[in-house]
């Protein structure tokens, strides 16, 4: 049996599982300033642009956050933000 006819018979294997099993998806309300409470996060590249914005929010959700980059300007300045 060739890898195109095992991919398809995977494929194919996996559509009916979810055909026969109904999914119910559990709703958790949490608050957004607790999502991440208790959890750290290393944030490489995280002293401007994208990197900044996500330890940002990663902090406004709770958690502890360490930025690394490679200019120690640049980490001072995050810092302060």
């Amino acid at each position: 049996m060739g890898v195109k006819t095992k991919i398809k018979n995977a494929v194919h294997t996996l559509i009916q599982m979810g055909k026969e099993e109904k999914i119910q998806p559990i709703i958790v309300p949490v608050e957004k300033e607790k999502l991440l409470n208790g959890k750290v996060a290393l944030i490489t590249g995280g002293t401007s642009g994208i990197g900044l914005a996500v330890a940002q929010a990663f902090q406004n959700a709770g958690a502890k956050v360490i930025i690394a980059g490679t200019n120690q300007q640049k980490l001072e300045t995050a810092l302060e933000k």
